[in-house]
This record gives structure tokens, sequence and C-alpha cells, in this order.
């Protein structure tokens, strides 16, 4: 998947070295005033900053986990609102509501341990082995406002632009999913891995509110006079934390791409 950012990423930066004008030579946009709607969606690269802290209560110290990393998605519906001279249309107020999914797996420092004892099936083994694994189900009903520049005027949004502005997400899911997988030595002297054992608890020290700053370059692609599409990259930086008690922050590297109908006003 890191490789498919990093293709994307290279995509975007040919968009936006090449001429923006010879776009318009198949589509001309027509000079419109009112604004933009549509759907957005893509990926997060989600990383996990955390103090080390322990995957399972009734061991504090044998089993630790910290920091982390996966893919999640995110999606929603964007608005785009033009600003200035509709001739040479440069400047936007974006904003947006999104379901953002910060989701990931966290590094385990000692995800395992030999020689534990273990009852299974009224039985106890001195001997067993003992391996956790620890996710987090993260996510937020989020609201973004930008400011989004474009280096390319037009009488439509067109060529590369950036795009910052806040970011305010309300909890709407937090759960800690704990798996753990017992090897033992059955009664014949025979290795024997037992099914894995997942549970999920809610993460009942999660803040339910998320701020952050999210940063993009974006490029402006005329499919016809109304319809614009919006590949974008960007960094979410995250200001608040997840969960205080264990000094974790959730940030991302996306990748998307916006769909929006120009609703003339």
């Amino acid at each position: 998947m890191r490789k498919s950012l990093l293709l994307l990423l290279s995509a975007f930066v040919v968009l936006a070295v090449a001429n923006p004008a010879s776009a318009q030579n198949i589509i001309k946009p027509e000079v419109q005033t009112g604004f933009l709607v549509g759907p957005i969606g893509g990926i997060n690269l989600v990383a996990y900053n955390t103090d080390q802290f322990a995957v399972l209560n009734t061991e504090p110290t044998c089993f630790l986990a910290q920091n982390g990393s996966d893919v999640a998605a995110w999606g929603g519906i964007s608005f785009e609102f033009p600003m200035g001279n509709p001739n040479e249309l440069q400047n936007f107020i974006v904003g947006e509501v999104l379901y953002d999914s910060k989701s990931s797996k966290f590094s385990s420092l000692n995800g395992s341990a030999q020689n534990i004892p273990t009852k299974l099936n009224g039985v106890t083994d001195q001997n067993s082995s003992v391996t956790t694994a620890l996710s987090a189900s993260l996510s937020y009903l989020e609201v973004n406002l930008a400011y989004k520049y474009n280096f390319t005027p037009g009488p439509a949004p067109v060529g590369p632009g950036i795009q910052v502005g806040p970011v305010v997400g309300i909890k709407m899911g937090a759960t800690y999913d704990k798996t753990v997988t017992v090897q033992a030595i059955n009664s014949a002297g025979a290795d024997e891995t037992y099914p894995p054992v997942t549970a999920s608890t809610a993460i009942s020290t999660a803040a339910g509110l998320r701020i952050a700053l999210r940063a993009a370059a974006t490029y402006d692609l005329s499919f016809s006079n109304d319809w614009i599409a919006t590949p974008t990259v960007g960094y979410d930086f995250p200001i608040t934390k997840v969960d205080p008690d264990n000094n974790w922050r959730a940030s991302a590297l996306f990748a998307g791409i916006a769909f929006r109908y120009f609703i003339k006003g």
C-alpha cells in the first residue's frame, strides 16, 4: 500500500508540472458563478505515536505495545465556494463533512513470552508460549474548513493548488482489539496451537473530540464545464491526543479524489 501511495504521489507531481492550459484546449470552462459540491474519498496511511503500555491488564510488564501503523479509509461530501473574479478563479473556501477512520495496528515490543503457565480445558501446562497482538478501531465524524489557492487562474477551478485548514472530529468509535494465541504441549507430548482468541473492549479514556490541521496539494481537472475532478495528497497533523493517558496521537498521510459538480448561482 505504501508503493501505491508513492505511485499516486508521482502521478500527482507529473500533473503539477504539466502545462495546465493543455487540458483547456479540449474543455473550455464557461464563466459561471455558484459553488461546487460532490463526493470525496481516499485512504489514510495511519501512524500512531504512543508511550509504552500494557496489552493485557493482567500482565502489566510482560506484553507491551508502542506506536503503530496501518491503512484505513476516509470519505464524505465536499463543498467548494469560489471567491473573487469569476474569470480568474484562484481563491476558494472548502468545507467537508467526512467519516474518517484512524484504525491501525500497534507495534509489539515483546509480543510473545515462553514458559508461561496456562490452563486450558482444565489442564495446566507450565511450558506454554503466549503471543499477543493489539489494534485499535478508531473513527470520527469530521468537519473540515480550509482555504484553497490555485496557481492557475481560470473561469473554473483548474491546475495545481494548495489547501490548508483545521479539522474538528467527534469520536464515533474507539475500541481495542486484543488477540491472544497460546501454544502448548498436549498430553501426547506434541506441540498444539489453540485458535486465537480476540476480544474487543471500549477505550474509556479516549477523548471525545479530535482537533487537527490538514494540509494538502491539489490538482483540478475539468471533465466538462460542470464536473471537476480533484486528486489530493496531504498530511493530517494531530493537535489533540486520542488518549492522554498513553500519550497517544494519530496522524496520517492521506491521498484521495473529489468529484464536484458546479451548481450555478
